[in-house]
């Protein structure tokens, strides 16, 4: 790779497989009088953070560390969802090519796995296969974001004979895919599952050397005094309920709206004999399921468009995706640390006007920023994005789901159990946390990952690691040992 700094420049669908993003490079041959800097290797997070001892019953975790892609000025989000109004032609006109100068790739823009990692993978294939059948030999092509949809398209570029320039916003490789390494562990604090059924995916992480292995979805959930309860589904029965019905109508509304005019949230708040009452079960399915999986909340998601996915079969990520990262950015040219804030497009060529007042001037531009930063307007069109694409923005929503990795001293929520659970979840109450993922059990190792969606991670996002702790611990109640001392 190589890669220069600029003057001024800025440093689940299924559970989890969420959480894609920008990563980063170029040189602005020709735009930037200073000489090559050393190439950057990807920027880390902080070293886990020791922790204080915790005042419940949970133990205190030895360290940890947590993303905060919903605060992040260069993700504004995890992932996009389907919005009130969304249609796949929503989706798909965000893959149309606008006045053969102006590309957009990204999960966003996938019809078939919005919010995955290979949806992002296969819109960088997409879009670099538009590009190649209607440009010259050796065009000038800018990239704007390098997470898994540019660095994929980026290269397929270069390799078929075009000049492609790779520029980023961060300071570092990776985007929202960012690898951090704790002892002998490697957190991934993007996405740590891959689509099992991504065979072209997977076939390039085992090349770069980035291992995977079979994950099973064992879920349980207790109640915050320990009592493991078997799941209703009377909660996604009525999601269901309220999803048919909207179907049924000439309109879209709300998944919120829905389960209101269709009766389905009409259930009876008295606990059974096991405690829980039928509406804690439907409180629980939106906390537990529809909100990680889309990062909204139902008053902002699509009725009809929501459908509960079966359980995925998924691969952990155990390797190092930023290996995998590196090894495509490797000998592309790349900028970072250059935040795009103007594409002009002409009927020849287009332009990129950066943060530092520098420009670039190129023969067509992919654009890969998350949806949440299009949404933001803080990158602007000249002349403005047709209506199609202008809908289609406003109507995608940006979903809001973020993660933190654990490591305890010991994994005292497996118990003595022959084949503990690896998703732990908790009915009633109000745990900020809507599931924590035993990534740690393949391996032996005490490590939890817990997710967190929509309003409590814009909660979360704005507090102090005590404080942080103090909100999700709580939701381990259930699981922690009865004498914790």
């Amino acid at each position: 790779m190589t890669a220069r700094a600029t003057p001024g420049g800025m440093d689940r669908r299924s559970f989890l497989l969420g959480a894609l993003g920008g990563i980063a490079a170029l040189s602005l041959a020709g735009c930037t009088p200073t000489p090559p800097a050393p190439s950057p290797t990807p920027t880390p997070t902080p070293t886990p953070t020791p922790v204080p001892t915790s005042t419940s019953r949970v133990p205190a975790p030895a360290a940890f560390v947590r993303s905060n892609w919903t605060a992040d000025q260069f993700a504004r989000g995890a992932l996009s969802f389907d919005g009130v109004g969304t249609t796949d032609a929503i989706r798909e006109s965000l893959t149309e090519p606008i006045d053969d100068r102006l590309f957009f790739a990204g999960e966003a823009t996938s019809v078939d796995a919005p919010g995955t990692l290979h949806g992002a993978f296969d819109s960088g294939r997409r879009v670099a296969l538009q590009i190649d059948e209607i440009a010259v030999l050796g065009e000038r092509i800018a990239v704007v974001g390098a997470g898994i949809a540019g660095l994929t398209a980026a290269r397929l570029l270069r390799e078929r004979g075009h000049e492609v320039f790779v520029v980023e916003a961060r300071n570092r490789l990776g985007g929202r895919i960012e690898s951090v390494e704790d002892d002998d562990a490697i957190i991934e604090l993007g996405p740590s599952f891959v689509d099992a059924n991504a065979e072209d995916l997977l076939a390039e992480l085992g090349d770069a050397g980035v291992a995977t292995r079979d994950f099973d979805w064992l879920v349980e959930s207790r109640t915050s005094d320990g009592q493991a309860l078997p799941i209703d589904p009377v909660g996604a029965a009525a999601i269901a309920t309220a999803g048919d019905w909207a179907r049924a109508r000439s309109f879209d509304t709300s998944l919120s709206v829905a389960l209101d005019r269709s009766g389905a949230r009409e259930l009876s708040t008295e606990p059974d004999e096991t405690g829980v009452s039928p509406a804690a079960w439907l409180t629980y399915a939106l906390r537990s399921s529809v909100e990680p999986m889309t990062g909204a909340a139902p008053n902002r998601l699509s009725a009809t468009r929501y459908v509960a996915p079966p359980t995925p079969a998924v691969r952990l990520v155990t390797g190092r995706l930023a290996d995998y990262i590196d090894a495509l950015a490797a000998d592309l040219e790349v900028v970072l640390a250059s935040p795009v804030r103007q594409i002009t497009r002409t009927d020849d060529r287009a332009s990129l006007r950066f943060e530092s007042g520098e420009s670039l001037a190129v023969d067509r531009v992919i654009v890969t920023a998350p949806l949440g930063v299009l949404k933001s307007d803080t990158i602007t069109f000249e002349p403005q994005l047709p209506p199609r694409q202008r809908r289609a923005i406003s109507v995608l929503g940006a979903g809001a789901v973020d993660v933190a990795w654990l490591r305890f001293d010991e994994a005292f929520w497996r118990g003595d159990a022959s084949e503990p659970p690896t998703v732990l979840t908790q009915v009633g109450g109000t745990s900020a946390v809507a599931a924590w993922v035993d990534i740690g059990r393949p391996t032996n190792d005490p490590i939890l990952l817990a997710v967190f969606a929509d309003g409590s991670a814009e909660r979360l996002a704005g507090l102090d690691d005590d404080a942080f702790l103090a909100e999700i611990l709580p939701g381990l109640e259930g699981y922690a040992p009865t004498d914790s001392s």
